[in-house]
C-alpha cells in the first residue's frame, strides 16, 4: 500500500467514525463564540450558495466539521448544514 493509499484509507475511516457520532441536526451543541465568529468570517453565506461553495472548494476539503455545532445566526447555520450535507453526498 502506498503512502497516499494509506492516507486515503485513514481519512475514510475517520469520516465513517465521525459520521457515526454525528448528532441529529437539531441536537447539535452551540458553537463557541470564537467558532461562530470564525465561521462568519470564513464563509460568504450571504452571496454564495452551498452548492456553489462545494463546487468551488469541495475537492480540496478533506473534512468538514463546522456542521457539528449550531450557530446563533439561523441563515449561517442553515448554510453550513447544507454545505456539510452536500460534501457528505459527494463522498468528502
Amino acid at each position: 500500500m502506498t503512502h497516499r493509499e494509506r492516507l486515503d484509507a485513514l481519512t475514510e475511516r475517520w469520516r465513517r467514525r465521525h459520521e457515526a457520532r454525528r448528532p441529529d441536526v437539531d441536537r447539535r451543541p452551540m458553537a463557541t463564540p470564537e467558532r461562530q465568529a470564525r465561521a462568519a468570517r470564513a464563509f460568504d453565506h450571504a452571496s454564495v450558495s452551498p452548492a456553489e461553495y462545494v463546487a468551488a472548494h469541495g475537492a480540496d476539503m478533506t473534512a468538514f466539521t463546522y456542521d457539528d455545532e449550531r450557530y446563533a445566526d439561523p441563515e449561517l447555520d442553515a448554510w453550513i448544514v447544507a454545505v456539510g450535507r452536500l460534501l457528505r453526498e459527494r463522498g468528502r
